[in-house]
């Protein structure tokens, strides 16, 4: 498979809110954004080279790189996935990744987080509890004023509720009432931390 063969998800949904909420912040200095959930790198690229453009910014990507039980990955060769992930990245100077559980990332005090981040992107495991689980370890992370946002909030309405992100997005929601602004609620929600 080359890079070509593989769906291009970010620019297909999140691609307007990432243009919409982060070009504000295009070359600022010393910013520091995390992702959870990568996927091909194509929001890591197009932040690298649109957003994260003064030397010192910083990206750390997190994911396994093992897929998920979703009917979408089933095809999916993920080492491949891993690989195309690299070669996008291969002239990306912000980024640092590591290819582990989110879980692991925030629990095993051996991962340097290099927050608090200007902005983190919660799209790793998309059942309601991971969801939750990686939005409540990234939450204390965020700066004040710093940006959070979820994808895929209407994915997966066709299954149990456990098996989706919205559940899990409107637990969050519901816990941290009054800590934040919503900017947008829709294909994907988008957070102000007040």
């Amino acid at each position: 498979m080359t890079v070509t063969e593989f769906p291009d998800w970010f620019s297909a949904y999140a691609k307007p809110n990432f243009e919409k909420y982060l070009i504000p912040l295009a070359g600022k200095p010393c910013l520091r954004f995390l992702q959870l959930g990568v996927y091909t790198g194509d929001a890591t690229r197009w932040l690298d080279f649109h957003v994260l453009t003064n030397p010192d910014g910083l990206l750390i990507d997190i994911d396994t790189w093992e897929g998920s039980d979703e009917d979408a990955h089933e095809s999916l060769d993920f080492n491949e996935v891993y690989l195309a992930y690299q070669e996008k990245i291969a002239r990306c100077e912000s980024v640092l990744h590591y290819r582990i559980s989110t879980n692991d990332f925030f629990i095993k005090s051996r991962y340097r987080i290099e927050g608090p981040f200007d902005f983190i992107y919660v799209d790793a495991d998309h059942t309601a509890v991971g969801v939750l689980l990686d939005a409540e370890h990234a939450w204390p992370w965020v700066k004040p004023g710093g940006l959070l946002a979820f994808d895929d909030y209407q994915w997966g309405a066709h299954l149990p509720a456990s098996k989706s992100p919205k559940l899990g997005i409107d637990l969050f929601l519901e816990r941290h009432a009054g800590e934040y602004e919503i900017l947008e609620q829709g294909l994907q929600v988008w957070l102000r931390k007040l």
